[in-house]
């Protein structure tokens, strides 16, 4: 009987080292999400000095872009052509600030997302239609600056017309939306199934699991 105890007590302390070895996984439907924090990784002094970078790259994003913005508003010099690129890159560059970074700041840290499944959508859509109309300003603000160099005549013409730079503007946006948006929004309804749990309480958009 006493042998029987033994066995017993050595199976579960067995068990609950490889338990432990593992990292835990809850899953909804056809999805796993990772539960583990990734401050574990970083000791609590690492922590906070990541966060206190963190918090400060977003603040010089955000006053670096409101300094551009405000300049093309006040200084009527600055309103031509290739500075309306500049201007759309500016304004893509400080919602990226404002919304996008302090929203991944504490997800990144912890690994965890608290906001739930509709902000998680909200923050996914945002994210890829400023960054991919940010990256599409420099394509067309890089195009620009070739043409001023290769037809320096015909550029220096229409530098007074404002619509053809603004009609650009309002492209690049469009089709920012349409490269990811409607592939975030709607993807749950085509697949059949959503890649965010419906309960949300943590939300892991990193699927290098696999």
């Amino acid at each position: 009987m006493q042998l029987s105890s033994q066995t017993e007590l050595t199976w579960i302390h067995n068990m609950h080292n490889s338990t432990a070895e593992t990292p835990q996984t809850a899953g909804t439907g056809n999805e796993t999400l990772s539960t583990q924090s990734s401050s574990s990784k970083f000791s609590l002094g690492v922590l906070v000095l990541l966060a206190f970078l963190m918090v400060l790259l977003a603040l010089v994003t955000i006053l670096g872009n409101i300094l551009v913005i405000l300049a093309f508003i006040m200084d009527r010099n600055l309103r031509h052509r290739s500075n309306y690129f500049f201007l759309n890159l500016a304004i893509s560059d400080f919602a990226v600030g404002v919304f996008c970074m302090p929203l991944y700041i504490p997800y990144s840290l912890t690994g965890k997302w608290y906001l739930g499944k509709g902000v998680c959508k909200l923050w996914l859509v945002m994210d890829y239609l400023l960054c991919t109309a940010s990256v599409f300003n420099i394509v067309l603000i890089s195009y620009d600056r070739f043409l001023s160099v290769t037809k320096a005549v015909s550029y220096r013409a229409q530098q007074g017309i404002t619509s053809n730079p603004v009609v650009k503007m309002v492209a690049i946006w469009v089709f920012a939306f349409l490269l990811y948006c409607p592939a975030i929004l709607f993807w749950e309804h085509v697949a059949g199934h959503s890649v965010v749990a419906p309960s949300t309480a943590i939300v892991l958009r990193d699927h290098r699991k696999e």
